[in-house]
């Protein structure tokens, strides 16, 4: 019932409306194939499809009550702007968690925080939680592991991210970081709070409670594991596959019971709000700008050779002296954007890769990424100690017709320090960056 004096807002224009649905797709365009890109490289599992899809799927459940604010609709605009202004400089995991914000604003998803923490979630996001908190995770898993063996009177200790017990060092590797458990947690905390339909403080305390508990649930997975390595379950590989499944469900279960007796009411339809034409105008110049900077900005890096290449090299306790090869694809695919200086070299029967950078930088990739850029199949790392002392992670790498051992290893060049793992290497770079310059040492045979 409309009252005297007062006007129903007006519908929007399906002209208008739909016009803005294409203006975002274009604004967004450089989002996308970026997404697309790293869903096929190996970087990251595609899980983020199916956060997207819940995601899409809980919206338009709930379409007829989230309806964006005025206000919602011009800073959505204003963030799609953002992030297309922001191309030639932003990340481009920043630049999309930006315009997904955006997007979220724009058509008022941001009144249901679970639909757009779970659009957050959909981004390629594993392989970058894996370098930044992948080490720190680890390594407070094992400190978590050792404390609770104190107190079953096990002799343990520490060292980086490997338990020592029982004569043997068990490490905690990267499949065991935690980051994926993490990941399906949170999406799990996300998905509950949008299908209850949860207020924002409730969202906010489910997802916070979720990330704390996933750290209790991976030192219990990793506890687990130190026991079946030392014999105390039985070693057939049930509870290293299993244990994550198990903790991930005891986790689930709790917070299943938060989401469940916070529930929040369904709310009633709510009018369309027009969509004002400033709106559309600040979305045409993101559709414009999006895709024209990201042509400007594409720019092919190649990396300048090492400035003294080394005559020989060290590896197993065997020095031979190293003949320059050519690049290669797989070369290329180790310099793409790599900002510091590349080297690829044959020594006896392998081949060596050496890279070089004097500051810590995300771009120092593990090799077994830029391999499955590049095509190939891999299997996890482990870390092997050879003869002379020396550590090295070593992995299988395979594609039709070529069947790969890899080794690597990084090595401070001031005072011989040395990580078989690029995230701990990066904490170490960042806080000394006086141990520069850092060699990461690629060593690969045919299998």
């Amino acid at each position: 019932m409309i009252t005297e004096g007062h006007t129903a807002p007006a519908p929007d224009k399906p002209s208008r409306g739909w016009l803005t649905v294409w203006l975002i797709a274009a604004s967004l365009l450089p989002v996308i194939v970026w997404f697309i890109r790293r869903l096929d490289d190996g970087s990251d599992e595609p899980l983020g499809l199916a956060a997207l899809g819940l995601a899409l799927l809980l919206a338009w459940r709930d379409r007829r009550s989230i309806r964006p604010t005025p206000l919602s609709r011009g800073g959505g605009a204003l963030l799609l702007l953002a992030s297309a202004l922001a191309t030639p400089w932003l990340p481009p995991l920043l630049r999309a968690a930006t315009a997904v914000a955006g997007v979220a604003l724009f058509y008022g998803m941001h009144r249901r925080p679970g639909i757009t923490a779970l659009l957050m979630l959909s981004l390629p996001v594993i392989a970058s939680l894996q370098f930044w908190a992948g080490y720190p995770l680890r390594a407070l898993s094992a400190a978590g592991v050792v404390e609770i063996l104190h107190l079953s009177g096990v002799t343990a200790s520490r060292a980086g991210t490997g338990i020592l017990t029982d004569g043997q060092t068990i490490n905690v590797d990267p499949a065991c970081s935690g980051i994926r458990m993490l990941w399906h947690i949170l999406a799990a905390g996300a998905a509950l709070s949008a299908f209850h339909r949860l207020s924002i403080d409730r969202s906010i305390a489910l997802l916070a409670m979720a990330a704390m508990l996933a750290i209790p649930a991976n030192m219990l997975r990793a506890l687990l594991l130190v026991a079946e390595t030392c014999g105390k379950l039985p070693s057939a590989g049930i509870f290293h596959e299993g244990a994550g499944l198990l903790c991930t469900s005891m986790v689930l279960g709790v917070m299943w019971w938060f989401a469940a007796r916070s529930r929040g009411a369904v709310s009633s339809s709510a009018p369309v709000l027009p969509i004002h034409r400033h709106d559309v105008v600040v979305l045409v110049f993101a559709a414009m700008a999006g895709p024209w900077l990201s042509i400007l900005s594409h720019r092919d890096i190649s990396p300048a050779p090492l400035s003294s290449p080394p005559a020989v090299f060290s590896f197993a306790g065997v020095t031979l002296p190293l003949q320059p090869l050519p690049a290669t694809p797989v070369e290329e695919a180790f310099a793409n954007g790599f900002p510091g200086t590349l080297g690829s070299f044959t020594w006896s029967d392998r081949q060596v890769i050496l890279r070089r950078v004097t500051k810590a930088t995300r771009r120092l990739h593990p090799s077994r990424d830029c391999l499955r850029a590049a095509g190939f199949l891999t299997t996890d790392a482990i870390v092997e100690e050879h003869g002379d002392g020396s550590r090295w992670s070593r992995f299988n790498a395979s594609r039709p017709g070529q069947d790969l051992t890899i080794r690597e290893r990084i090595v401070s060049e001031a005072n011989g320090q040395t990580w078989t793992d690029v995230s701990p290497w990066f904490w170490s770079a960042l806080f000394h960056p006086l141990n520069s310059p850092w060699r990461a040492e690629t060593v690969i045979e045919d299998r």
